[in-house]
């Protein structure tokens, strides 16, 4: 079997980490080429071409792994209006035009892959996607957003709101500008991306009634958490007081956990590592590996309403 050719766009945490997968992993594929802004970067691999994301989209499977929404909407429109595999973490790009993409991909016989969007490397989009098969899934509700876990637990033990995001910006688990986490529109991007698989009907973050932590303040040993929780009607994101009987309760640091609700009564959970460059990098990989199992899925496809 001949090797295909990937580009990859973006040479970051999860890029290298990516990019060493590939490198080390059994898959037939090989990094044709990877795309950043600064060519002159010394960690850029060797023995690889370097160049612009318009080079990588000649590649037999581009990987987006950049972020942002102008770039990677041009490139993903140009990628699958080819008939090329489009693959990527970016859940703002789906959250935004993920309908709009998966309406390309499937007219041009593409493929259009996210697993890495939602959970790192823990296989939410997977898990719903089964579920959603037989048309039971009646409500998501879970945790999906790592740094405002982290703050909101350092608040029950009696920090207060500057001293909880300091430590979690010390700890790596906030960036230096938090707001896309503490306003809740990670998690509300997440909800989005796996209410529109659950029910066959493609949600934007628009959709999501998201409400930050910035003003939340939280009593010494009480348990409060972002819960995005959503049904067919209604999806939203806001801090929510748990009994420590809750599942959501116990759930610290980096960890995600997702609720799924079946018409039954019964509920599935899945937790796991929410970040982490090698966790979500081997999302990626696994994407990739149906691609060249012979699969085109297209995340949303046929379910746009």
């Amino acid at each position: 079997m001949d090797r295909l050719r990937i580009g990859l766009i973006g040479w970051g945490t999860v890029g290298s980490a990516f990019g060493e997968l590939v490198r080390e992993g059994p898959l037939p594929v090989e990094l044709a080429i990877v795309a950043v802004r600064d060519r002159s970067r010394t960690d850029l691999p060797r023995g690889v071409a370097i160049g612009a994301p318009e080079d990588a989209l000649e590649a037999d499977i581009v990987v987006e792994l950049a972020g942002g929404l102008d770039g990677p909407l041009a490139w993903a429109r140009a990628t699958l209006d080819r008939g090329t595999p489009y693959v990527t973490a970016n859940k703002a790009l789906l959250a935004t035009h993920g309908g709009e993409l998966a309406e390309l991909a499937e007219r041009r016989v593409a493929a259009l892959l996210a697993s890495a969007s939602v959970g790192g490397g823990t296989p939410m989009i997977e898990t719903v996607t089964h579920m959603a098969a037989a048309g039971q899934i009646v409500r998501l509700r879970g945790l999906l957003n790592a740094t405002t876990t982290f703050i909101l637990s350092a608040m029950g033990a009696g920090n207060d709101y500057e001293s909880a995001l300091a430590e979690a910006q010390a700890a790596g688990y906030a960036e230096a500008d938090p707001s896309f986490d503490v306003e809740g529109r990670d998690a509300a991007q997440k909800l989005a991306i796996l209410a529109s698989v659950a029910w066959r009907r493609w949600r934007p973050e628009a959709d999501v009634e998201t409400t930050g932590i910035t003003q939340t303040t939280v009593e010494p040993g009480r348990v409060v958490r972002l819960v995005a929780d959503g049904d067919q009607q209604h999806l939203r994101v806001a801090p929510a007081v748990l009994d420590e009987r809750d599942p959501l309760a116990v759930v610290v640091g980096v960890e995600s956990m997702l609720e799924i609700v079946s018409r039954d009564g019964s509920t599935v959970r899945i937790s796991g590592p929410g970040a982490g460059g090698r966790a979500t990098a081997g999302a990626v990989y696994a994407d990739v590996a149906r691609l060249v199992a012979g699969e085109r899925p297209i995340l949303f496809g046929g379910r746009i309403g």
